[in-house]
């Protein structure tokens, strides 16, 4: 599984490093469904991640961990899936302007932005519990890492609660969603993850 796993993981890399290369380009030519779609590829690719780092680290505190690592790429595959077909269908089957931009976006923000922030929370704590099974291993520069990313669950759950209130609060408003913040982060995270089952397995 290890060597599926790192050729996969590499290929997602990969496809990110694609994505902000010809990010400008595709933008230009109005392929918003496709870069969701290749982001939905990258995701997927790293579908087997958190089941070989269960399997390498061999740590029971790690079980419940693996649940949210997976659960946050199938709710990122899905969301990003669901976008691909929402672009493409006001692209190519809205010239007549049925569908108003306004319900577009509607449909935008149904699709991405509670989703997509539910699902980081779950990285968050697949992070966390990364940082105890590297810390219980003996791996103190990893578990240290894996605990500054799981620091951002207060980002992604202030973004949250400030899309899901009603009633708006100051504090949490101030958690702006910043695309390059996630997608940096994010290009990071899986960076080192598939680095290290890269050279320890």
């Amino acid at each position: 599984m290890s060597i599926s796993t790192i050729i996969l993981g590499w290929i997602g890399i990969l496809i990110f490093l694609i994505i902000v290369f010809t990010f400008q380009k595709l933008i230009k030519n109005n392929e918003f469904a496709f870069i969701h779609n290749l982001m939905a590829l990258m995701y997927a690719m790293w579908f087997p991640l958190p089941l070989a780092l269960y399997q390498l680290l061999n740590s029971e505190l790690l079980q419940v961990g693996t649940i949210f690592g997976l659960v946050y790429l199938i709710m990122l595959v899905i969301t990003m899936t669901l976008q691909t077909g929402h672009i493409t269908y006001i692209v190519k089957h809205n010239g007549n302007k049925s569908i108003t931009d306004k319900q577009g976006d509607y449909m935008m923000a149904t699709l991405s932005n509670p989703f997509e922030g539910l699902a980081n929370v779950f990285k968050s704590i697949w992070a966390l519990f990364l940082g105890i099974a590297f810390w219980d291993s003996g791996e103190i520069l990893m578990a240290s890492i894996m605990f500054l990313f799981s620091l951002l669950i207060f980002y992604y759950l202030f973004i949250v609660l400030d899309i899901s209130l009603v009633k708006r609060i100051k504090f949490f408003s101030k958690a702006k969603a910043n695309n390059f913040l996630i997608n940096l982060e994010t290009l990071l995270f899986f960076i080192i993850l598939i680095c290290y089952i890269t050279f320890n397995s």
